[in-house]
């Protein structure tokens, strides 16, 4: 049974945690990091910034159906937490003269697949993006010498792994009572989407990742093992605020 009560509190007393934190002058990355980074950070900010309108509109439509009054405004404040890592690695790229991007391809494919699709696809597409993020980041947090990247990446990997938990026990539930073959089957189907999304990543950040040693097996390995660590492990409660060092 999922917890609404339990999110809306959680994520309420998250709310009045979250503020932007500008760089230091004296931190700032070299040419070259600058030249590896620059793209790649700026398509993952690009993704971060969602509105949030057609998952809200999602939540909302269940929240009716299902009697679940806390769910939009738990979506409401989930949204924000994700705009938060937006307007974080936002402050970073300008004070690092890095160009914020308008548009992508990848950003632009996930965009339209969620709004074709129902709730649950779209809180499936939206999992496995926080998966792949999750190993991304900390891939990044390797590939700089930059103590403020390296914080922002450790702090977004502890709030992607307190998301993670939520959408997993909202997935759950959206997924309802089907049988255990129908379990299966949607399972493999969500384990084949996480490889061909994390292969696309790799592709589309192949500078990054590649520079810290990733090889596209070794990134899509890293990203089904949070596959399976988050999908098989979902009573799992976090704190208030999950420490960044955990990560």
């Amino acid at each position: 049974m999922f917890d609404w009560n339990y999110w809306l509190c959680l994520f309420g007393e998250r709310a009045y945690q979250l503020e932007i934190r500008r760089p230091e002058s004296s931190d700032r990355l070299t040419d070259d990091e600058r030249e590896l980074i620059a793209d790649s950070i700026g398509t993952f900010q690009l993704g971060e910034q969602s509105e949030g309108r057609t998952l809200q509109s999602f939540a909302e439509a269940f929240a009716r159906r299902h009697g679940a009054p806390a769910l939009p405004v738990i979506t409401t404040l989930f949204i924000r937490e994700e705009q938060h890592h937006a307007a974080q690695l936002r402050e970073f790229m300008i004070a690092n003269r890095i160009p914020l991007k308008g548009r992508t391809w990848t950003d632009s494919i996930f965009r339209r697949l969620r709004k074709l699709a129902g709730y649950e696809a779209a809180v499936t597409i939206l999992v496995t993006a926080e998966m792949i993020g999750f190993v991304y980041y900390r891939a990044l947090a390797r590939a700089t010498a930059s103590t403020h990247l390296k914080t922002l990446c450790r702090e977004m990997c502890a709030d992607e792994s307190l998301h993670l938990r939520y959408e997993t026990q909202l997935l759950m539930t959206l997924r309802g009572e089907r049988g255990w073959l129908p379990k299966r089957l949607v399972e493999r189907a969500h384990r084949g989407l996480l490889t061909l999304s994390a292969l696309i990543v790799w592709v589309d950040h192949r500078r990054v990742l590649g520079h810290v040693g990733y090889t596209p097996r070794g990134f899509v390995r890293d990203c089904r093992a949070v596959f399976r660590m988050v999908m098989h492990n979902r009573a799992y409660r976090p704190r208030a605020r999950d420490s960044a060092a955990a990560s």
